[in-house]
């Protein structure tokens, strides 16, 4: 079989699809509108197993020649050479198509924040209990690894936690013809404005989330606000719609990020005292309120996966009695600052990163409320020396903490959050290895 991966991709995705089709001994080329300069890694590995190259554009002869696309969900449905494809998937279609999955309990999880931590959480605490869990979606591991796991007969799975973004939901409502797998427990976390640079209205972006929900949800953990549409589109009973509020065991009140965790694994029938247990040697995410290390009584926190204004104002409510020198700012996404304002107005320091939402929406913002800031710089070696003289000239007696928390996306300056996130670390190293 031909087989185009449509979207190499910069968290791993096309690599895995394109490197899953060469192991069968499928012909497969690679298209990506970006050039080589961003993929060497990748290239090199999949040019050995056969892979072939078409880099910084792409050709409608390559679309005719494919019997199967595989798509990027970044890549929108209507794209203009998606009409030329003979059959179009990605990496859950493609599982969900070709796997029997039904002796599986799977665990969608959908939501603007919170999806990752949610499904790392959960995945912890099962495989702590023994279960064989597996992860794949939106954190950046494809379902064409777990297509690889359930090939090898040995690798018997109890739990597939499942991360959708709106887009994965979309293409697989749209390509599978809403042929949804049985979902034991699907999980929503929250509805913030996201991707409205993707998205004509909130509206839209709520109606691809809601798609996770369908007649084959046995149970559903969402936010009061969500119960009647989510109980329409699934015909559940209210018994088997949970709430996700608050109403939880004092030690994990003051964790707010692992309560959709906890009730989850409440549903799933895991004894409390077992959840608390395990839920408490839980590290957490990279990139997710990641604690660094500090310097005497500064404190380096890396937060890059807070990709919109909401985001920072959630970020912000886990530090109390604390002075915060932030560093914010990045790509727009058609977003209002508004979510992040009170930050902004309580920040010890405020240092920002370059950008259209940092020249657009924050500069704008901070001049007319006579806000002092610093930069905006282009490298984030800069922005953390800047903040780092601020903290350390701070003579307060609370503890400082450089948050780096952006409120906005990052592919002007960096290739994605997650690189974002490594160079603040890598800056924040030089002053940790001072202590």
């Amino acid at each position: 079989m031909k087989v185009l991966i449509y979207g190499l991709g910069l968290n791993g995705g096309g690599y895995s699809a394109a490197k899953f089709f060469l192991e069968h001994s499928h012909e497969v080329l690679i298209t990506d509108i970006k050039n080589d300069t961003n993929f060497k890694k990748s290239i090199s590995e999949l040019s050995k197993l056969g892979a072939r190259f078409h880099l910084g554009h792409h050709f409608i002869e390559d679309f005719q020649w494919a019997d199967l696309v595989v798509k990027n969900p970044s890549i929108p449905p209507n794209n203009k050479y998606l009409k030329y494809a003979k059959k179009i998937t990605t990496d859950f279609v493609y599982l969900i198509e070709n796997y029997n999955l039904n002796k599986i309990k799977i665990i969608g999880i959908t939501g603007t924040k919170g999806k990752t931590t949610t499904s790392h959480a959960i995945y912890h605490v099962l495989n702590k209990l023994n279960y064989k869990a597996e992860m794949a979606g939106n954190m950046g591991i494809s379902a064409f690894e777990i297509a690889n796991k359930l090939e090898r007969k040995e690798n018997k799975i109890d739990y597939l936690i499942c991360e959708f973004s709106s887009w994965q939901l979309r293409d697989i409502s749209l390509y599978l013809n809403k042929d949804y797998p049985t979902t034991h427990l699907a999980i929503f976390t929250n509805l913030l404005e996201d991707h409205q640079n993707s998205y004509n209205s909130m509206e839209r972006y709520l109606q691809d989330k809601l798609k996770l929900f369908t007649l084959k949800t046995k149970n559903v953990l969402c936010p009061v606000n969500f119960c009647t549409a989510i109980q329409t589109k699934t015909h559940l009973n209210k018994k088997n719609i949970f709430e996700l509020d608050n109403k939880v065991n004092n030690s994990i009140k003051d964790k707010p990020e692992l309560i959709p965790a906890f009730k989850a694994l409440k549903i799933l029938k895991i004894k409390q005292k077992q959840i608390l247990t395990h839920l408490s040697s839980f590290s957490g995410v990279s990139h997710r309120i990641e604690w660094v290390g500090n310097y005497n009584d500064i404190y380096f926190i890396n937060d890059s996966a807070a990709t919109i204004p909401a985001a920072v104002n959630f970020s912000f409510s886990h530090f109390r009695d604390v002075n915060i020198h932030i560093i914010t700012g990045g790509t727009d996404k058609e977003l209002h600052v508004s979510p992040m304002i009170s930050l902004l107005n309580k920040a010890s320091s405020i240092t920002l990163l370059d950008g259209s939402f940092t020249q657009n929406k924050l500069i704008p913002y901070l001049k007319d409320n006579k806000i002092k800031f610093y930069g905006p710089y282009k490298q984030m070696k800069s922005a953390v020396k800047k903040a780092f003289n601020e903290a350390n000239s701070d003579n307060s007696t609370f503890l400082k903490i450089i948050l780096l928390s952006p409120g906005a996306s990052s592919f002007e300056y960096f290739i994605n959050e997650f690189d974002r996130g490594n160079q603040f670390k890598k800056s924040a190293k030089y002053f940790i290895d001072k202590d």
